[in-house]
């Protein structure tokens, strides 16, 4: 996960707050709203950052619970997919916030990745993590969602798809470092590209060089 800048959604509140009044959810499924969600999301899911979503889910960060109010929140609605979106539910509460800088969503839960021997993803909670209980909760849902631990066969398998995409941007990732290809590595690790949270922690870890350089110094 990483902090995403997103837009004020001011020009929206009349669209939503027309659709509270109706309690129309198509509003924020399509047309407008469902626009500049995708936008601002980068067309990622929030949650594992795979861009290549094949059920496409606009969530509510916090579970509404049939309040209109949170459910046509503006700031209430995330870009999903239906994966990590089933695991998450209303089961995890309270969670890391990646529209809110101050959460540190990135600098809180540690992603690291390892290709070899066998593909392995592990998730823990930074020691400099200044909200705990979101960010343990996160790291729970975050460990279902891409390992995979206590889920369903079904949600087994879809953790292991993921794994999948994640494995071939680290393979690109590195491949761009040993050809010193500065442009990919920007590109790899940007807002916009798929699971640059895993990425920056690969950098960090493996290669603080490049860290330093793309990461710290705002490359």
């Amino acid at each position: 996960m990483i902090y995403l800048l997103k837009s004020d959604g001011t020009q929206l509140k009349p669209l939503l707050d027309t659709a509270k009044n109706k309690d129309d959810e198509k509003i924020y499924r399509e047309g407008l709203v469902y626009q500049q969600i995708k936008t601002d999301f980068h067309g990622k899911c929030y949650l594992c950052e795979d861009d290549e979503v094949t059920s496409i889910q606009i969530e509510h960060f916090e579970p509404h619970k049939n309040d209109l109010t949170k459910k046509y929140d503006w700031n209430n609605l995330f870009y999903a997919c239906g994966h990590c979106n089933n695991i998450k539910g209303a089961n995890f509460w309270p969670l890391l916030n990646c529209t809110d800088q101050t959460d540190q969503v990135w600098e809180s839960i540690e992603i690291h990745f390892t290709p070899f021997p066998k593909v392995t993803v592990e998730i823990s909670v930074s020691e400099t993590c200044l909200k705990q209980q979101e960010a343990e909760n996160t790291r729970k849902l975050l460990e279902k969602a891409l390992i995979g631990k206590d889920a369903t066969a079904m949600k087994k398998d879809e953790a292991a798809i993921i794994r999948k995409k994640m494995l071939r941007a680290y393979n690109q990732l590195t491949i761009a470092i040993n050809k010193k290809d500065d442009e990919a590595i920007r590109q790899a690790i940007s807002d916009k590209s798929a699971f640059a949270g895993m990425l920056r922690w690969t950098l960090k870890t493996e290669f603080p060089e490049q860290f330093a350089k793309f990461c710290c110094a705002g490359a």
